[in-house]
């Protein structure tokens, strides 16, 4: 990015456009272009920053529990704070070219990859990918997976994984119980 005045605009704006021009303001002193770069690059964090943000809110539900002291709103918001860390690793690594094949063990436990594979497909897949793992999830959270439907967002996303929970319980309470017999 480069501009008139060490603004940043866009470099390749479409055809008859304008290039963007972006006027950015910030309580930290800039003397020179070396520090306005800095600045130009946290900026340029921002749409990752805020989609971790709205994992919580909108997929997570963050703001549903009613919690009534601090010191559990802290815990719970440390909690899906992980789970939202993780989806969002998950999303953007299923859409990266080589999610066909990166193992899905990459990003989550092994044991989620099986139990989700056994559920998907009748059979675990040892060899489940990021992108088979991401739209399964998908699919258990509510996603239809057809050919047009857009990639999954955050509260399909959620809903699978609050599900996906459940049944990587059921099958550890299910293992215990083979050993208690």
């Amino acid at each position: 990015m480069a501009g008139r005045q060490g603004r940043p605009r866009e470099i390749d704006p479409p055809v008859g456009a304008s290039p963007l021009e972006w006027i950015l303001l910030t309580n930290v002193p800039v003397a020179n272009p070396e520090p306005a770069h800095e600045r130009i690059s946290w900026y340029a964090c921002r749409p990752v920053i805020e989609e971790y943000h709205k994992a919580p809110k909108t997929g997570c539900g963050i703001e549903l529990p009613q919690f009534t002291t601090g010191k559990a709103l802290q815990a719970g918001i440390a909690m899906l704070s992980v789970v939202a860390t993780q989806l969002l690793q998950l999303r953007d690594a299923s859409r990266l070219p080589n999610a066909d094949v990166r193992p899905a063990g990459d990003l989550v436990p092994q044991e989620y990859a099986a139990v989700l594979s056994a559920w998907r497909f009748g059979e675990i897949h040892t060899t489940m990918r990021v992108h088979d793992f991401c739209w399964a999830l998908a699919k258990l959270g509510g996603h239809l997976n057809r050919k047009h439907d857009r990639p999954p967002g955050w509260l399909v996303l959620w809903r699978g994984w609050t599900k996906l929970e459940l049944m990587v319980q059921g099958a550890s309470v299910g293992r215990i119980k083979k050993r208690c017999v």
